[in-house]
């Protein structure tokens, strides 16, 4: 594939079935595409934009979601099986089945329930299983204020399973659009579940944690906002310089940090 076909694709054409960014959806594809996993789930369908890439790459798919309405992509996507209800109850259940049949899943995209219990329990689900001994899992929304309070409480790195996790594998955003103005979101966490490695788990030092960095920038804006908004000009030229004194500070915040250790 070049640029050209990848522009036409359905990661970056369609864009209105996605709840991911551009990023986000190229990082997704570049996983999908390393393991074609035979069994895969979904915990959080809504319109299918990542079901779809999924189950194009995947063996089979289990997608699961409170909406009745994914029921209709299993006509469209033969090797999709919807299950209609409560993760909480669902997915549990549907391990478990794995387990008695002996089957492991291979990948797992979580982006359901978003409240900070919610997140720990699929992710505890799914880490708990025998069915996910060697397993890659994708969380998305990773950065957002209450799905990162979730996958910090599940602390992956006390698993004796995990080889890997990084809850920065794409950083999330701070929203700059009047709707949700300041809102942390998006950003994807991956984790790595290998049950019989011996190796000591892949870690990695020395950089800020990004949905950190995403919290302070954010209370910096805040502290400006009232003073950009009262000043002349347009809006873009008020967001820029918002943005600019914010990251001004920041930066120098972050340097004093690191500069005390």
């Amino acid at each position: 594939m070049n640029a050209t076909e990848l522009l036409a694709s359905p990661l970056l054409e369609g864009s209105s079935d996605w709840q991911m960014r551009y990023g986000e959806r190229l990082a997704l594809e570049g996983v999908l595409a390393s393991l074609e996993p035979r069994l895969a789930i979904e915990i959080g369908t809504a319109q299918g934009g990542s079901l779809r890439r999924i189950a194009f790459h995947s063996e089979e798919v289990h997608s699961f979601d409170i909406a009745p309405e994914i029921k209709g992509l299993e006509s469209e996507l033969p090797n999709v099986h919807a299950h209609v209800g409560d993760s909480v109850v669902l997915v549990p259940e549907f391990l478990s089945g794995l387990e008695e049949e002996g089957r492991e899943v291979d990948f797992a995209l979580v982006d359901g329930d978003h409240s900070a219990a919610g997140v720990r329990r699929d992710a505890e689900a799914l880490l708990a299983s025998e069915a996910c001994r060697r397993t890659v899992l994708i969380f998305h929304d990773a950065a957002n204020d209450d799905v990162r309070a979730g996958l910090e409480a599940v602390r992956f790195q006390d698993s004796a399973r995990v080889a890997y996790a990084n809850l920065d594998f794409m950083p999330g955003y701070l929203v700059a659009d009047p709707v949700r103005h300041l809102e942390i979101w998006n950003g994807l966490a991956i984790v790595l579940l290998d049950a019989d490695r011996q190796k000591p788990t892949i870690e990695e030092f020395d950089f800020f944690d990004s949905a950190l960095v995403l919290r302070q920038a954010r209370e910096r804006a805040q502290a400006r906002s009232e003073d950009i908004e009262a000043a002349p000009g347009d809006r873009r030229g008020r967001a820029v310089a918002l943005a600019s004194g914010t990251l001004l500070g920041l930066a120098a915040g972050l340097a004093a940090a690191r500069a005390s250790r």
